[in-house]
Order: structure tokens, then C-alpha cells, then sequence
């Protein structure tokens, strides 16, 4: 079966082209604390969609990693409890990091529905086709 023409792009990566910082898959699962295999599936999923593949390695937008929900701020610990940083004075750019984040999640799920619908909207007309065939 076919790839989604979206996912499987393979133009070389210019700055214009994707947000934020470049890394590899490997990189990527260090820097999330995940496997590469990880990486690999939200990448095959949309998960990340400033992907690009740069001759023969993928190539992954931090700022796809934070809106998928993979990057943790730098400094935490998954079990570390969110009030442990309340009393420093660090708490100001957490705040604009995790609008950030959200932001940048906004902007890639309205993307996924974007191409969702372009999606469906070809499926109903292949619908539409084949039953004006069938008739």
C-alpha cells in the first residue's frame, strides 16, 4: 500500500523549510529520552511533520518533538513534580516554554486535520466515482 505523499517527502531541508532546529532520529530519541524506533513511528504517523529526509537520514524538528509531546524541558525529570521549580526563578521561562509548546502542538494537530480533510474529501469522491460507475 502506498505512503501518504506528505510523509514521504524527499526534498532536501533549507531553513525555510522546516521550524526550529534540525536533528537526526537518533538524536531526537536521546534528546526525548524514547528509542529510535519511537521516533521512527511518530514519524511514519504524522507525528512529525516538518520530517525531511536529507539524503540517507531523516531529519526531525525539535519543535515537532515538543508538539508531539516527546521533548521534555531541559533539567526535568518525568517523575519530578511540577511544584519542585516554583520557588526558583526559572519558573518565567517554563511558562513561555510550555506556551510555546502548546502553540507549536496547535499548529501541528490544525496540520494533521488540514490533511485529514484533503483526505476525506478524496475519499468521497472516489466514492462518489465509483457508485455514478456502478449505476
Amino acid at each position: 500500500m502506498g505512503r501518504h505523499p506528505a510523509l514521504t517527502t524527499t526534498t532536501p531541508v533549507t531553513g525555510r523549510e522546516a521550524p526550529g532546529r534540525l536533528i537526526d532520529q537518533r538524536q531526537a530519541a536521546s534528546l526525548a529520552g524514547c528509542s529510535r524506533d519511537t521516533i521512527v513511528r511518530a514519524r511514519r504517523a504524522g507525528r512529525l511533520p516538518h520530517s525531511r529526509l536529507y539524503g540517507q537520514r531523516w531529519l526531525i524538528a525539535v519543535d515537532d518533538l515538543a508538539a508531539a509531546g516527546l521533548l521534555r524541558p531541559e533539567g526535568t525529570d518525568s517523575d519530578a513534580a511540577p511544584e519542585a521549580s516554583a520557588g526558583h526563578g526559572g519558573t518565567g521561562s517554563s511558562v513561555v516554554m510550555a506556551l510555546a509548546r502548546a502553540e507549536s502542538r496547535i499548529s501541528a494537530l490544525e496540520d494533521l486535520l488540514a490533511r485529514q480533510d484533503d483526505e476525506l474529501a478524496f475519499l468521497r469522491q472516489l466514492a462518489v466515482d465509483h457508485l455514478g460507475k456502478a449505476s
